[in-house]
């Protein structure tokens, strides 16, 4: 029997998991939706594992395909990606993968395919693993993960079982970091608020402290620009040196902000994600209001979608600027 799943969280997803595998009901193709940092991939190894553990329960985590599969070293389990976050999955990548799996097992019994980041994929690319998902092989199982489906083909979707996941609890994320990463209870605390519940996030800000900065000069970057003209602004964005894939890392978390004001606004008693930053919080949602602050979330959610597929960076970040309100 199936009994676990190496997994923080997701708790309904791994049941689910575990019921199909008991029943022998295993599909061809998944597709993981959510957030970035949440567990996605981990959650995909995680499938991989199962499929092709030697011992039981299953995933076993100790036997040589399992090992194997947790340090990517596995001759049967690829794992495709664009070449950076932010960048292109391109149809030469789809290509080679499938004809990797139009070839046998080489050790385990499954080959899998985890192909990260989908939303980056060219629409060839999507459009050329939909061969691969209309005409499956029983051997062969693909693993999809996208932070946003929008971008994705309606077909693929049709053709995948589809996991919705969300970020972990605060609480389930404290309770995480303190008892598989040794953090104390108390920074454990701030770590699960600062990250919103994505325990990738947390874990790569204890083992570099540079992340913990870069969202602290990002959220005072916000702060500074509610606060200057439009054309401070511009001057803000073109003063920014990021690549693409820090651009998107800034807008997540000028998206926790404008949450957390929509909160505030509305009186909600919902745990505040940037808790060290809650005097100045207060202040914006007293200013801007409750149709502000959901204006500019739905602007940033907008920015943060244009710029996951092929938009310019610079003019994503001056409209942003211009459907941001102000403070004076």
């Amino acid at each position: 029997m199936y009994t676990t799943f190496p997994v923080i969280g997701h708790d309904w997803a791994v049941a689910q998991m575990q019921r199909a595998f008991n029943n022998g009901r295993v599909r061809h193709a998944f597709l993981l939706q959510g957030p970035a940092s949440i567990g996605k991939t981990t959650f995909a190894r995680s499938i991989a594992m199962a499929l092709n553990c030697t011992n039981e329960p299953k995933p076993c985590g100790e036997c040589r395909a399992c090992r194997l599969i947790a340090s990517n070293g596995h001759p049967d389990i690829a794992i495709v990606e664009a070449e950076r976050i932010g960048g292109t999955l391109k149809i030469n990548q789809i290509r080679e993968l499938q004809r990797q799996l139009a070839l046998r097992p080489y050790e385990g019994r499954y080959r899998v395919a985890i192909l990260r980041r989908f939303q980056e994929a060219q629409a060839a690319a999507q459009n050329a693993i939909l061969k691969t998902l209309e005409e499956p092989v029983g051997n062969v199982v693909l693993i999809l993960t996208a932070e946003e489906p929008s971008a994705i083909l309606p077909t693929i979707h049709s053709r995948c079982q589809i996991f919705n996941l969300r970020p972990l609890s605060i609480t389930s994320t404290t309770d995480a970091l303190e008892r598989s990463w040794g953090v104390e209870r108390d920074k454990a605390s701030v770590l699960a608020h600062l990250s919103a519940g994505r325990i990738g996030w947390a874990v790569r800000s204890l083992e570099d402290e540079k992340e913990l900065e870069f969202r602290q000069n990002a959220i005072s970057l916000l702060e500074q620009s509610l606060n200057s003209t439009r054309v401070q602004c511009f001057q803000l964005v073109d003063g920014l040196n990021l690549d693409k894939s820090r651009t998107l890392d800034m807008l997540d978390f000028w998206q926790t902000y404008w949450r957390d004001v929509m909160l505030l606004a509305v009186g909600s008693k919902a745990a505040l994600t940037n808790i060290d930053h809650e005097a100045s919080l207060i202040t914006v949602a007293q200013h801007v209001g409750q149709d502000d602050a959901q204006r500019a979330l739905e602007a940033t959610r907008t920015a943060l979608i244009q710029l996951s597929g092929n938009a310019n960076s610079r003019l994503c970040l001056e409209v942003l600027m211009l459907n941001y309100p102000k403070l004076n």
